[in-house]
């Protein structure tokens, strides 16, 4: 009777452990509705695109240290964080930077892009905010003006998260395609 109740332990925990249910497999896993996840890796390296959009350079990165003690020295949880900056062939005025911010965990990620989203001045038209969808997944795009050359110009920046990570996307083109572009060439 102890024979039979072992196998059939046996046999419940082997069962168990191919349906997943025990055994942790690859978090990696991309799936369509839910696009990839952003890697384990050095936060600096998310921020070096491999396909840069047409028409731009990449110039510098500004070291996880340097970005950690400045822009995002007063945020919580934040364990790591990276700016690549970019800049149009054509053009030296036209800059775009990529932010890769490392949180401890998604709440903090979360938290933190629900508290980015209130500095953003609401424009009376009330198409501040839209969503935007690529990579599988969902982003908000931000819509406000800027004065350059005395005229009002639209300027958009891009953000959201994938499980821990934030990604930020902002530049100074008047078209919003640039940036999105920059947001989809990041792959999270």
């Amino acid at each position: 009777m102890k024979k039979q109740l072992s196998l059939v332990l046996i046999f419940v925990v082997l069962f168990m452990g191919f349906s997943g249910c025990i055994f942790k497999g690859n978090e990696n896993i991309t799936t369509p509705s839910s696009g990839q996840v952003a890697p384990m890796e050095n936060v600096s390296e998310l921020v070096v695109l491999k396909n840069i959009p047409s028409g731009y350079s990449f110039i510098d990165i500004m070291p996880p240290s340097e970005t950690l003690n400045g822009e995002f020295s007063n945020v919580e949880n934040v364990v790591e964080a990276a700016i690549g900056s970019y800049q149009a062939n054509e053009s030296a005025r036209v800059q775009y930077h990529v932010t890769a911010v490392k949180f401890s965990d998604a709440v903090s990620a979360e938290s933190f892009l629900t508290n980015y989203k209130t500095t953003f001045k609401v424009l009376s038209n009330n198409e501040t905010f839209q969503q935007v969808e690529f990579n599988g997944h969902e982003a908000t795009q931000v819509l406000s003006y800027s004065v350059d050359g005395g005229k009002n110009v639209p300027r958009y920046k891009y953000f959201w998260n994938n499980e821990n990570f934030v990604f930020i996307i902002e530049g100074n083109s008047e078209d919003p395609a640039v940036g999105l572009d920059f947001a989809k060439a990041i792959g999270y």
